[in-house]
């Protein structure tokens, strides 16, 4: 199974006043249903994640709609994400994990 995320660029009304979305950009890179969903204060950067499965952890750009594929990589102990929040001036991203670890990220593109 494949699960996606899609992002609108504007919501369109047809002549019978119903909304029709047009997809801006799918996003296809998890393979289990998304659990958690969560913006930055200003709204550039979306966390997804799932909890069912090991390191099932994205981020995507919103304004290019673009997942970053340099992180998280093999090497990042992050294992199944069961919450994910950034941090009000988004300097730092923390997760908790199912080993009732919490990791805590600092964004160098924000400090």
């Amino acid at each position: 199974n494949t699960y996606d995320v899609n992002t609108f660029s504007s919501l369109p009304m047809d002549d019978y006043a119903e909304i029709r979305p047009a997809t801006r950009k799918a996003v296809m890179n998890l393979t289990t249903g998304i659990s958690q969903l969560t913006f930055n204060s200003d709204g550039q950067m979306l966390l997804l994640a799932s909890q069912a499965k090991k390191d099932a952890l994205r981020i995507m750009h919103t304004n290019s709609s673009n997942v970053y594929p340099n992180w998280p990589t093999s090497g990042t102990p992050l294992h199944a994400v069961s919450t994910a929040a950034f941090s009000p001036n988004n300097r730092y991203m923390v997760m908790g994990n199912d080993r009732g670890k919490v990791l805590l990220y600092r964004l160098k593109h924000y400090s």
